[in-house]
Formats: structure tokens, sequence, C-alpha cells
């Protein structure tokens, strides 16, 4: 301070005014600089601004659209649940007449093995009459001829269980060997004479299993002696084709336990079951599971055998 008083103490008047009017103008350009400066950087902030308002607005305005789409997509996914709802139970309650159609049929099957066979010498009529005809005929020419005494366990294959087998058996069929020659003509014939489901055979593979089996005896004998197990545990409901480890548990839970808790369930009841459980189980079909826990609670494993390899899968064959 004491310097400035010098400074201008020593100048003149007119000296000290023109420091005085430098300092000034200086003060004032510089002023005038900071001004044009945030001016500027005033504008590129305000269309900053107004870029980022565009665009706010426009994803404003998809945003709207996009909860317009999902509202109707929600409303479309709805009423597609209702309509598969409907399918399921439509399709279910199709699949117990199925079921329930199977184990009549079997009924009858097993009321057809009981009766008398026709006397000898009598020919019998129809189909089946007709395919036993043209069996008889292609034995030793394009089927070996086998009888008896060279019976293989035909009940190996799948598909074929004791009551099927002695319908082959009556037919001269005892052996893999034979099954396996079979070509598409002689299976619609043993299908006939059989009184068989139409391609059954085919869907099987009778005769691939057949020769595979064949080759086995011919190599491997003794891997063809299996052990008849059969099950001793009439709280194992796995032991029913179609009920898993889960499934088994949802029953348990359900208050079904046994087989005989099982063979006297309504298909109704099973499906309320799996239905509560969620769409994973809802779309298992219980419609032979109290028919195959009647024939496991009789003991009468055979014919659970014989029914079982009708199924697929636990359902009755399309």
């Amino acid at each position: 301070m004491d310097f400035l008083t010098d400074l201008f103490t020593q100048m003149s008047i007119r000296d000290s005014l023109l420091v005085l009017l430098f300092l000034f103008v200086a003060f004032l350009i510089g002023l005038i600089t900071g001004w044009l400066y945030w001016r500027r950087r005033l504008e590129e902030l305000r269309t900053e601004l107004t870029g980022t308002l565009t665009t706010l607005n426009r994803v404003s305005k998809e945003l709207d659209e996009t909860r317009i789409k999902l509202a109707n997509t929600e409303e479309d996914l709805h009423r597609a649940n209702m309509e598969a709802d409907n399918f399921r139970k439509k399709f279910h309650t199709c699949e117990e007449e199925k079921g329930q159609l199977r184990a009549d049929i079997y009924t009858l099957q097993e009321k057809v093995e009981g009766k008398a066979k026709s006397p000898t010498g009598k020919k019998e009529g129809g189909e089946a009459g007709a395919a036993k005809q043209a069996l008889s005929a292609a034995m030793g020419t394009r089927i070996t001829k086998a009888t008896a005494a060279d019976k293989d366990d035909l009940k190996l294959i799948n598909g074929v269980g004791p009551f099927i087998e002695k319908k082959l058996n009556a037919l001269d069929l005892y052996t893999f060997e034979q099954i396996s020659q079979f070509d598409d003509d002689l299976v619609e014939q043993v299908t006939r004479a059989i009184e068989f489901f139409p391609g059954r055979i085919a869907r099987d593979n009778w005769v691939g299993q057949a020769a595979a089996l064949f080759q086995t005896k011919m190599t491997n004998p003794a891997a063809l002696k299996r052990a008849k197990a059969t099950p001793s545990n009439p709280n194992d409901l796995k032991v029913v084709e179609g009920v898993g480890p889960k499934i088994e548990q949802l029953l348990k839970d359900g208050g079904i336990r046994n087989w005989s808790d099982l063979a006297s369930a309504s298909v109704a009841r099973l499906q309320e079951i799996l239905d509560a459980a969620g769409d994973r189980y809802r779309i298992h079909d219980p419609g032979t599971w109290p028919k195959q826990a009647d024939l496991l609670a009789k003991g009468d494993f055979d014919a659970f055998k014989e029914y079982t390899d009708f199924l697929q899968g636990g359902k009755s064959p399309g």
C-alpha cells in the first residue's frame, strides 16, 4: 500500500489518470471476455439440454408404446393360457376314456384266453382264420419250423407278455429266430392271427429285438437267463408305469400310500393331485394307474406284465 502511495506521489496527475484508465480498460476487457465466454457456454448447454429433452421425449414415447404392446401381449398370453387349460382338460378326459377302453379290451382278452379252442378240424372264419392258414403255409419256407422243445422266452421281447406269447406259440411260433424272419406281410398276418393292435408289432420292433436276442442266444445264451423278479413292496408306487419318484411323493402326500390305495383312487382324484402340483405334473396321464395298481395288489404279476407291455410310458397306446 505504501508502495502505491509513493508511486502515485512521484507521478503527475496526468500520468496517474492514464494508469487508472489503463487499469479500468483492462478490467472492462476482462469482464467482456468472461461474459462472452460464459454466454457461448450457456448457449452450448441450452443446445445440449434441448437435445436431451428431445431424446427423453422420444424414449418416453417408445416406453409408452412398449407398455401398450406389453399389455396386449399379457392379454394374449392370458387368453392362450385359458385355451391351453381347456385343451388340457379335454385331453385328459380323452386319455381317461382311452385308458378305460384299454382296460376293457384287456379284460376281454383275458376272457378270450379262457375260452376253449375251436374243435380239431374245424376251420376258423374271418381274417384271423385266413391269417393263420397263411402262416401255416409259410412254415418251413419263409419261416423256420420249430416246436415247443425249441421254445425261447418270447416275453424278453418288449411288447410280448404271457398272453401274447401263448397266442404266438399256438401259431407254432416259438423262437427268436422265427420272429426275426418276419417281413412286412408276415407281420400283417401275425397281427391278424393274434388279433393284435395294427402297427404295434412294427412300432415295438419285434423283428429287430428278436434278431438281437437270437444273436445273443448264439453267442452268449447265459445272458438271456433272467431272474423273474416280481414286485414285493406294496408301498413302492414307482412299480406302476408312469409313476416316478417325484410323482410317488405327490401321491403319498395326497394320502395314496400303497397299491391298494392307488387301485381304489379315481382317475379324477389322481389328476387333481397332479394339477395341484403345477404344469410340470398336470401333463401326466393317470388313466391306467388304478388298473395297474389293482393287478399288483391282487398279486397277478403276469397280468400286470401283460398289461404294461401294451402301454407306452404308462399311457394307453394311441
